[in-house]
Protein backbone atom coordinates (compact mmCIF):
# COMPACT_ATOMS: atom_id res chain seq x y z
CA UNK A 1 0.00 0.00 0.00
CA UNK A 2 0.86 3.13 -0.79
CA UNK A 3 -0.42 6.95 0.28
CA UNK A 4 -0.42 9.94 -2.08
CA UNK A 5 -2.32 12.85 -1.32
CA UNK A 6 -4.68 11.16 1.13
CA UNK A 7 -5.65 8.15 -0.91
CA UNK A 8 -4.69 4.78 -0.29
CA UNK A 9 -3.36 2.55 -3.47
CA UNK A 10 -2.52 -1.06 -3.31
CA UNK A 11 0.46 -1.81 -5.58
CA UNK A 12 1.10 -5.63 -7.59
CA UNK A 13 4.55 -6.21 -8.96
CA UNK A 14 3.66 -9.35 -11.54
CA UNK A 15 5.17 -11.13 -14.71
CA UNK A 16 3.19 -12.18 -17.64
CA UNK A 17 4.25 -14.91 -19.84
CA UNK A 18 1.71 -14.08 -22.80
CA UNK A 19 3.42 -10.58 -23.27
CA UNK A 20 7.10 -12.27 -22.02
CA UNK A 21 7.35 -9.17 -19.44
CA UNK A 22 7.13 -7.60 -15.87
CA UNK A 23 4.49 -5.21 -14.47
CA UNK A 24 3.88 -2.57 -12.31
CA UNK A 25 0.35 -1.90 -11.31
CA UNK A 26 -1.79 0.18 -9.42
CA UNK A 27 -5.31 -0.03 -7.73
CA UNK A 28 -7.98 2.48 -5.60
CA UNK A 29 -9.84 1.24 -2.46
CA UNK A 30 -12.69 -0.93 -4.68
CA UNK A 31 -9.82 -2.68 -6.29
CA UNK A 32 -10.04 -1.04 -9.46
CA UNK A 33 -6.80 -1.00 -11.72
CA UNK A 34 -6.18 2.60 -12.06
CA UNK A 35 -2.98 2.43 -14.47
CA UNK A 36 -0.09 0.08 -15.31
CA UNK A 37 3.57 0.13 -16.42
CA UNK A 38 4.45 -2.90 -18.85
CA UNK A 39 8.80 -4.07 -18.79
CA UNK A 40 8.69 -5.79 -22.21
CA UNK A 41 11.80 -8.85 -22.15
CA UNK A 42 10.95 -9.12 -25.68
CA UNK A 43 12.32 -5.29 -26.84
CA UNK A 44 13.85 -3.67 -23.36
CA UNK A 45 10.96 -1.44 -23.86
CA UNK A 46 8.56 0.32 -21.02
CA UNK A 47 4.96 1.60 -20.96
CA UNK A 48 2.15 3.03 -19.51
CA UNK A 49 -1.56 2.82 -19.62
CA UNK A 50 -3.89 4.63 -18.05
CA UNK A 51 -7.44 3.07 -16.97
CA UNK A 52 -8.96 6.27 -15.94
CA UNK A 53 -8.87 9.62 -17.17
CA UNK A 54 -7.60 12.24 -14.76
CA UNK A 55 -5.41 10.45 -12.51
CA UNK A 56 -3.66 12.50 -9.55
CA UNK A 57 0.24 12.97 -11.11
CA UNK A 58 1.80 12.19 -7.71
CA UNK A 59 0.70 8.83 -8.55
CA UNK A 60 1.68 8.44 -11.72
CA UNK A 61 5.06 9.71 -11.55
CA UNK A 62 4.99 8.11 -8.33
CA UNK A 63 4.67 4.45 -10.43
CA UNK A 64 6.77 5.44 -13.14
CA UNK A 65 9.93 6.06 -10.56
CA UNK A 66 9.05 2.70 -9.10
CA UNK A 67 8.65 0.80 -11.97
CA UNK A 68 11.93 1.70 -13.47
CA UNK A 69 13.71 0.89 -10.54
CA UNK A 70 11.61 -2.62 -10.36
CA UNK A 71 11.33 -3.61 -13.68
CA UNK A 72 14.28 -2.97 -15.45
CA UNK A 73 17.45 -5.01 -15.46
CA UNK A 74 20.06 -4.03 -13.59
CA UNK A 75 22.34 -3.09 -16.51
CA UNK A 76 19.96 -0.76 -17.66
CA UNK A 77 19.55 1.25 -14.27
CA UNK A 78 17.20 -0.34 -12.61
CA UNK A 79 16.34 -3.32 -9.85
Amino acid sequence: MVEILGQSYAITVGSDIQRDGMYLEVEDAAKAVLAEVFYSDRDNRMTFTGYRADLPLPLVEWLIFHAKERLTPASEGGG
